[in-house]
């Protein structure tokens, strides 16, 4: 009898403490999920990304959608590269060209550090929004929010009222306001960055289309695809209802 309570007294004594590297991996399994989970905030500069190209995806596409409503009073992107297109037929070719470069810039886009060099040695980089310089990272001075934005408006506004005033030729004023966009979104800033080392507050399509796509995976193969029914679109206007119209509108 005082033998089976010992042996039932040593089957029931306790192993002592847990290794050091059980609890080690308890913990390390227990903050994980914690780790995976986090993500890094929007910076300042990718909420401007954002909205600045949205904002721009709006003035395109909101004319576009109140045409088939009822009658817009300037012409839609669609409708102004159609009447360039029966003007000189070459501006399709340009438009394919220009579309096929965003998508290769899109596509070969990566996340790269504020002055990325091209290749070694070489003394060109990039700023923090993107955009091709002349200047090193310290050179590089970013230009006001308010300012920029203001001068824009401004000139946009008053090229539209002086449009207005002059002649009442719609397509005239699809120029203009198409046109000056397309300056103050893409031109300006890539004269700014490159010459005058001067930065806008705000990131290209393909470095925004980039920050997008850290977070939400499927972000470029959507945002690509868009681009590619919008370049049969204005290329091969009004694809895909092409063979239903005869030409321009009045």
């Amino acid at each position: 009898m005082l033998k089976l309570s010992r042996n039932v007294l040593h089957m029931v004594e306790p192993a002592g403490p847990p290794r050091h590297y059980d609890r080690t991996h308890s913990d390390q399994r227990a903050h994980r999920p914690r780790e995976l989970s986090a993500r890094p905030r929007i910076g300042t500069r990718e909420k401007w990304g954002y909205g600045v190209w949205l904002f721009i995806g709006l003035v395109f596409g909101v004319p576009e959608s109140w045409a088939g409503i009822a009658d817009p009073r300037w012409p839609t992107l669609t409708n102004t590269v159609w009447h360039l297109e029966t003007l000189w037929s070459p501006v399709a070719v340009i438009v394919v060209f220009v579309m096929v470069f965003i998508i290769f810039r899109v596509t070969r886009h990566s996340s790269a550090q504020a002055h990325e060099p091209l290749e070694s040695g070489a003394a060109l980089g990039r700023t923090a929004t993107g955009r091709l310089t002349r200047s090193t990272p310290g050179s590089v001075r970013e230009l006001s929010v308010i300012a920029y934005f203001l001068v824009a408006l401004a000139v946009i506004t008053g090229g539209c009222f002086i449009t207005v005033s002059v002649t009442s030729n719609a397509w005239i004023l699809g120029y203009v306001i198409y046109g000056l966009f397309a300056i103050f979104c893409v031109l300006v800033p890539y004269v700014l960055a490159f010459w005058f080392a001067s930065d806008v507050p705000f990131p290209t399509l393909a470095r925004t289309i980039g920050d997008l796509q850290r977070r939400w995976r499927p972000a470029t193969m959507v945002i690509v695809a868009g681009l590619i029914v919008l370049m049969l679109h204005l290329a091969f206007a009004p694809w895909p209802d092409i063979f239903s119209h005869g030409g321009p509108p009045p």
